[in-house]
């Protein structure tokens, strides 16, 4: 597992813990609010792909650092 020590990561750090935590929050109330719980899986959803996308962004801009070095 790769740490946030480095200066692609860094950045990124804080905005991917708040989308995980709005991702497992978004879990959470699509059990708990049965009414709306279309609406949460569809933000968890929303969660998980923006997730997805920056660590493909982050290895793709790490891979690239890598080449130039």
């Amino acid at each position: 597992m790769k740490d946030f020590l480095n200066s692609v990561r860094m950045p990124y750090q804080d905005a991917i813990v708040f989308a995980t935590r709005l991702y497992d929050f978004h879990i959470e109330q699509s059990m708990k609010d049965l009414k709306n719980k279309d609406f949460h899986l569809k933000q968890a959803h929303r969660m998980k792909d923006w997730i997805t996308d920056m660590k493909e962004f982050i290895v793709s801009n790490e891979s690239f650092r890598e080449h130039e070095a």
